[in-house]
């Protein structure tokens, strides 16, 4: 009888599972996934076979006289040629005709027009501006003005110049409103049929106007603005540099948020890519799944970031912390500082208070720097702890592991106890905070600081001074 494989049926059931969710959550960028990760599915369906094959051996069954079957060769060349195709596609999407047709947010057919927008109307010195369901990018500054200046271009992807002059006259640009409350409204959503509308626009606003920005898609650069900002949109990167209000940003999907020098309270939450905030003196609150390079630096009231597997709670951060893909690194913390996450190595200096540390998987480095010592809860289920002190530190220690070795550089203040359950280093150098580290299985380093010691950077990098305020740019198109 001949053998068959349960790979098709398994990659038949993947292939389902990622299009029923793409009809369940109509915001899933299906095809930037397959376009970048369609390589795996060739992987696991080369591990599915050879595991087959194993299992086959192992119970001495009779083994296939090929690996694959034609027809699986054949299955395989479509599929690397439909993968590199999409590839290339989704990567030099400007080189593809535009339209507002598109097939998961990539673009089929047709062509871009242009279209000038300006208007401008006088307003009070602390306006409300609100940009209204917009779609494309913005910039916009605050300056020694009583006016709100708006100038720029729309976009009108169509199949043809009668189409793009239809869907112009059907969205009129629109500045409304009084002295005190501005509307800055494009109308994209008038816009139907096969096109599709975007702005790329330069607000200029007194200083001390408050900003409310609606979005569906594009970029929001805001420069020098005293009073609030509220954002919110389904796929957006946000800058802001001067901001003298709080901060409220609500995105279904981004990018980036960078945010530099804001005196308010910051407020993010949503998912998103690469997360940079610096200079922040009121509370910040992180709220989402962030899946880039995250970066606090000078914060001078308490951080709280709340993700899909992390939980970092800090006091005050006068230093800086790095938070990428499988690792943490953070110096100059001040506390209490609690940070739960599962799988991730974890380095920390020179923090203060007391430090709460849980992790399911990753090494643990510690070098708190400074005296007196906090107190410190230290957990990790597999992974190595090491803790490295200061000579004359005062502390109270009690270190376990339940498999692996225990170093000790303190010497007889320190005594190592072996039971069946693991190994334990215990002891006291004259007082001081209570030291608790524990690993159930890992390595125990306790050592003392030596001069020589550099910094902890993050894995891979070099040390390097916080960058400097990112200058503007020319504002990016929108990807229809």
């Amino acid at each position: 009888m001949k053998r068959t494989s349960i790979v098709a049926p398994l990659l038949l059931i993947g292939i389902g599972a990622l299009f029923l969710a793409r009809n369940l959550y109509p915001e899933l960028p299906l095809i930037d996934y397959l376009a970048k990760y369609w390589p795996y599915i060739l992987i696991i369906w080369g591990v599915l076979r050879l595991a087959e094959i194993l299992i086959w051996a192992a119970v001495s069954k009779p083994l296939p006289a090929r690996g694959m079957s034609g027809g699986e060769w054949v299955l395989v060349f479509f599929l690397c040629l439909f993968g590199a195709t999409l590839h290339t596609v989704r990567g030099f999407s400007t080189w593809w005709p535009r339209s507002g047709i598109t097939m998961g947010g990539l673009d089929m057919f047709g062509e871009s027009f242009e279209y000038p927008l300006s208007g401008e109307k006088a307003c009070s010195k602390t306006p409300r501006v609100v940009i209204e369901s917009f779609r494309g990018n913005a910039r916009i500054t605050g300056g020694d003005t009583d006016s709100v200046k708006v100038t720029g271009r729309k976009t009108i992807r169509s199949l043809d110049q009668s189409g793009a002059d239809r869907a112009n006259q059907d969205s009129p640009f629109e500045l409304a409103g009084d002295a005190n409350q501005l509307v800055v409204r494009t109308n994209q959503d008038h816009v139907s049929g096969n096109t599709r509308a975007s702005a790329e626009l330069e607000i200029a606003v007194p200083r001390g106007a408050t900003i409310e920005a609606h979005g569906r898609r594009g970029d929001f650069d805001i420069t020098d603005i005293a009073g609030n900002i509220e954002i919110s949109s389904d796929n957006a990167g946000v800058r802001l540099q001067n901001i003298g209000g709080d901060v409220r940003i609500d995105l279904r999907r981004s990018d980036i948020v960078r945010a530099i020098s804001v005196k308010g309270e910051l407020e993010l939450k949503g998912r998103g890519s690469d997360v940079e905030l610096q200079g922040v003196e009121g509370p910040v609150t992180i709220t989402g799944t962030y899946n880039g390079v995250l970066q606090f630096r000078n914060l001078s009231k308490p951080l709280r970031f709340h993700g899909q597997q992390t939980e970092l709670n800090i006091e005050k951060l006068p230093g800086q912390v790095r938070m990428a893909l499988g690792d943490l690194t953070a110096s100059n913390l001040v506390g209490p500082v609690h940070l739960s996450t599962r799988s991730r190595d974890v380095q920390l200096s020179d923090f203060t208070n007391s430090l709460e540390v849980s992790l399911e998987r990753g090494d643990i480095e510690l070098r708190p720097g400074k005296l007196p010592l906090a107190k410190m809860d230290v957990h990790t289920r597999s992974g190595d702890i090491e803790l490295s002190l200061p000579p004359g530190a005062k502390f109270d220690l009690t270190a376990s592991t339940g498999r692996g070795d225990v170093t000790n550089d303190f010497g007889p203040p320190l005594k190592v106890e072996t039971d069946h359950r693991g190994t334990t280093l215990r002891g006291s150098t004259g007082g001081g905070p209570t030291v608790n580290l524990q690993t159930e299985r890992g390595q125990l380093i306790v050592r003392k600081a030596s001069p020589e010691d550099k910094p902890l950077t993050p894995r891979g990098e070099a040390p390097k001074p916080p960058e400097p305020p990112v200058p503007q740019k020319p504002l990016k198109k929108v990807e229809q």
